[in-house]
């Protein structure tokens, strides 16, 4: 695989991880501004769709970085990672996960905490949070659910960016064809954000 063909894959990826960032912040975030607390009903879709979008984003940083021969074999790779971020995080220890501002990344609780150098996001196991009903978990919810949510979700923003640095000319044709007015704030914002 050439550069330009990792480049384009990894486009992709980040802009699916961007419209899902943008509907858990549309849908939820923004709807709950007024609410007083978190909407249960929604709380683990949300942590779904979040877990799933963080690990694209970080595998897209997988894409950028190896030297795999084709589309198999890079689709192969990120199967075998499945869900586990901290195999990602390992396959990224060398080859970036330093340039995404990425501390460290740990498991507690069946809950992933990935230190930025300016945030910590908390992202619930893929696996355990649509199965738990198998072991009978029961979750403590709080009244800070949606601060922490959108605490983890300006963190993952700040990571998203600094991986559209190395495919910014993609970005920029992409941006002005298809983003809507909203989404451009959002980026303005986190890009402000990240030069603070």
């Amino acid at each position: 695989m050439n550069e330009d063909e990792k480049k384009q894959i990894a486009f992709r990826m980040c802009t699916r991880v961007l419209s899902g960032f943008q509907f858990i912040e549309d849908k939820y975030l923004v709807p709950q501004n007024n609410a007083g607390g978190p909407d249960t009903g929604w709380l683990r879709n949300i942590y779904i769709l979040f877990s799933f979008y963080l690990e694209l984003l970080l595998k897209s940083a997988i894409v950028l970085s190896k030297s795999l021969a084709n589309a198999n074999e890079l689709n192969d790779k990120l199967k075998k990672l499945g869900h586990n971020f901290i195999a990602i995080g390992d396959e990224l220890k060398n080859t970036g996960l330093e340039e995404l501002g990425i501390n460290s990344i740990t498991l507690k609780n069946d809950e992933y905490k990935i230190e930025t150098s300016k945030k910590a996001i908390f992202v619930k196991n893929f696996n355990d949070i649509r199965c738990d009903f198998i072991q009978g978990k029961v979750r403590n919810i709080t009244t800070n659910e949606d601060l922490i949510i959108q605490e983890s979700l300006d963190g993952a923003y700040e990571i998203l960016f600094l991986l559209f640095v190395p495919i910014k000319k993609l970005i920029f044709k992409f941006i002005w064809k298809k983003l809507k007015t909203k989404q451009l704030l959002s980026i303005k914002k986190c890009l402000a954000e990240s030069y603070q």
